[in-house]
């Protein structure tokens, strides 16, 4: 078996999983996965076991696979590792920060902007999503901490679709963008505490977000 077709049919699905183009809680099986995407049922069970391992497929052996709902006890813990690591680079990015960093984080809040613009659907909602996390990224590579941006870019499944299913409802995108401009300007400044206190603020809106996105959709969930 073509070992780029495994990672590329993974890939497809992850993808498809984390923009909510497949639904938590939706029924999935290796056949449904092949047809969908023109491969064998081989690749598309690679992909469904190693999609399981990450917290994004629940297999039932002799029963039935789905799309794993979005499990609020473990929103709380990713939100908790990534409110931690933030906040943990704050000293070290004012340290490192540079006139090429900030303009880059300009440029992120302007195509933030364009998007806001844009008609909701899963691919600009991930768009939306990715420029968001860009934004940050560049914080974190300012401070010297690529793992810890690794970290945050590549894991937190349930935290991450959250914020994409708050993002294609097209919720709080004005106090998003505002939120975005702000961290600049604490930063054009040098005005470090301001930066950190309202960083903390940043972060915790999603705990309420959750709260409307359960009310509004409590099909998607999971109580642990």
């Amino acid at each position: 078996m073509d070992i780029s077709l495994n990672q590329i049919t993974y890939e497809r699905l992850k993808k498809d999983i984390m923009t909510l183009a497949l639904k938590p809680g939706e029924p999935v099986s290796a056949s449904k996965i092949a047809t969908r995407y023109g491969v064998s049922r081989t690749p598309a069970r690679e992909a469904l076991v190693r999609l399981q391992d990450e917290g994004m497929v629940d297999i039932y052996p002799q029963s039935k696979s789905e799309i794993s709902k979005i499990k609020v006890g473990r929103i709380k813990q990713e939100w908790f590792v990534r409110k931690s690591l933030e906040m943990g680079m704050v000293d070290s990015f004012f340290e490192g920060v540079t006139e090429d960093d900030l303009n880059r984080m300009r440029e992120c809040v302007k195509r933030l902007e364009t998007l806001g613009m844009t008609p909701r659907d899963h691919e600009s909602a991930y768009e939306y999503i990715q420029r968001d996390d860009e934004f940050h990224r560049i914080t974190h590579l300012a401070a010297g901490k690529s793992l810890a941006a690794d970290i945050i870019s590549n894991t937190l499944p349930n935290y991450r679709r959250l914020r994409l299913l708050i993002d294609l409802e097209n919720a709080n995108k004005d106090r998003t963008i505002n939120d975005h401009l702000k961290l600049v300007m604490f930063a054009e400044k040098g005005q470090k505490e301001e930066y950190r206190d309202f960083l903390k603020e940043h972060l915790s809106h999603i705990i309420k977000d959750m709260s409307d996105m359960k009310e509004q959709f409590p099909d998607m969930f999971e109580e642990e």
